[in-house]
């Protein structure tokens, strides 16, 4: 893709790539990793959900995320189970990604929207959508996609990411989470679905190979709003804003080495 190639090429999407990659090495060294792993493994699952829930609209407390005791009556309790749900199918979904990465798109809405089969249609679960109808909490205010165009925008993107080797991970990553959301394959909780895109994109190619970076948090740390807008830029197609949208996701991977960083001296004290 010539605009993937040109976006990947400029030197301020360059700089602000090496300094995630700075970042992103040195949390995954971190001794911790050694003894506490599977434990940093769990938090960073547990943030990361939570954040996606956040970014749409839904902010629940860690720990009640942690203990399970979100009130049964609670309004945001079944997009928070939802982000929970895809956020531990992430590490089981790597071979997939690689050898299919369209078949583990499937499988991560499948999972996000599994309480959704009886009011939309298990036919509609895992499929791309087939008419203009959104969650109003996905619903980013962009140019509708036709839903005639999105199988071959979706081949078009699996396509990229089985055979582009040489674009940086973390630009792949911020070009499958962008073209998910403009594209809204599912027509809900694609934001779901598309920030666990970005985690086994960047997890797949060996940039965050144990799949630590809590990149949901960063995201969410510029702002719900500020996440929005920067995606809508990225939906123009305009070059400029679409390096803008990069600048954010490498922002986004430094603020989530970061989060995890934390968890990962608590645990080595």
């Amino acid at each position: 893709m010539p605009q993937l190639v040109a976006l990947a090429n400029r030197p301020d999407v360059q700089q602000s790539v090496a300094q995630a990659r700075a970042v992103a090495d040195q949390v995954i060294a971190h001794p911790a990793l050694r003894r506490h792993g599977s434990d940093i493994a769990l938090e960073s699952s547990l943030r990361g959900a939570r954040a996606s829930a956040a970014l749409m609209g839904v902010d629940v407390d860690l720990e009640f995320l942690r203990s399970g005791h979100l009130r049964l009556d609670h309004p945001g309790r079944p997009l928070a189970q939802a982000a929970l749900r895809v956020a531990q199918e992430i590490p089981l979904l790597e071979n997939t990604w690689r050898r299919s990465p369209v078949q583990a798109l499937a499988r991560l809405h499948v999972v996000a929207a599994a309480d959704l089969a009886d009011s939309l249609g298990s036919d509609r679960i895992g499929r791309p959508r087939s008419d203009d109808d959104f969650d109003p909490q996905d619903l980013i205010d962009l140019l509708v996609v036709p839903p005639a165009d999105i199988a071959p925008l979706l081949m078009d993107l699996n396509s990229l990411l089985l055979n582009d080797s040489s674009t940086s991970a973390l630009v792949v990553a911020a070009w499958t989470h962008g073209e998910l959301m403009r594209i809204q394959p599912f027509g809900t909780r694609d934001g779901l679905v598309a920030r666990a895109a970005e985690r086994l994109v960047l997890r797949t190619r060996g940039f965050d190979p144990r799949g630590l970076i809590v990149t949901e948090a960063g995201h969410l740390s510029a702002g719900r709003a500020s996440y929005q807008e920067q995606l809508q830029g990225f939906a123009t197609g305009d070059l400029a804003a679409m390096a803008d949208w990069v600048e954010h996701c490498a922002r986004a991977v430094r603020t989530g080495a970061a989060t995890i960083e934390v968890v990962c001296n608590q645990l080595a004290e």
